[in-house]
């Protein structure tokens, strides 16, 4: 079963619905949540859910998704729909730019490098990866070369992926349309 709203009505109002009736008894339900972070600036702040992967995340049994691009939406909508149990699928309102070509093959709970860099690791998530990959563009033609991770699932959480960048680079960004509280970065710490 798959149900759809804004994600402030989605994880806000349904909270203890998602939590009581779909995660405890770990249901085979999939949350897709659109109009998630500050990107949706022109709905105001009441609409700017940017609690929601912390919420979500927080729950027993769900996997939380957060894709960059139609491509990795449309994947990640066909795989989910294979998969038992409750996933929250975040999803941006605004058109994003195409990130990855058809038929690129991704994985629930791997992240996706781009590049090779050494200075610095750029994790993102969502609408911004888009936004770290023209910042390593720029970057590199002032001599500074960064990696961007897209981290497309927050939990489970790739942390072989964030370890290895850790180890091979000199520091680790993170970037996301969500709170620090509970989103991204204190998910890779």
């Amino acid at each position: 079963m798959f149900a759809s709203s804004f994600a402030m009505f989605a994880c806000g109002r349904a909270y203890d619905q998602i939590r009581n009736s779909i995660c405890y008894p770990n249901l085979n339900v999939k949350v897709c949540a659109t109009h998630a972070g500050v990107t949706v600036g022109e709905d105001g702040a009441t609409h700017q859910m940017v609690e929601d992967i912390s919420l979500m995340r927080a729950m027993p049994n769900m996997k939380v998704l957060c894709t960059s691009d139609d491509t990795q939406t449309r994947w990640a909508v066909k795989e989910i729909s294979k998969l038992d149990g409750p996933f929250y699928l975040r999803l941006c309102r605004l058109a994003t730019p195409v990130i990855y070509e058809e038929g690129k093959n991704f994985e629930i709970g791997k992240g996706v490098q781009i590049g090779e860099g050494e200075d610095a690791t750029v994790i993102a998530t969502g609408v911004v990866v888009s936004e770290a990959i023209q910042a390593m563009e720029m970057l590199k033609k002032e001599g500074i070369n960064i990696r961007v991770v897209d981290m497309h699932t927050i939990k489970p959480i790739d942390k072989e992926l964030i370890i290895k960048c850790a180890k091979e680079t000199k520091k680790i960004i993170t970037i996301e349309d969500h709170s620090i509280i509970g989103g991204l970065r204190k998910c890779s710490m």
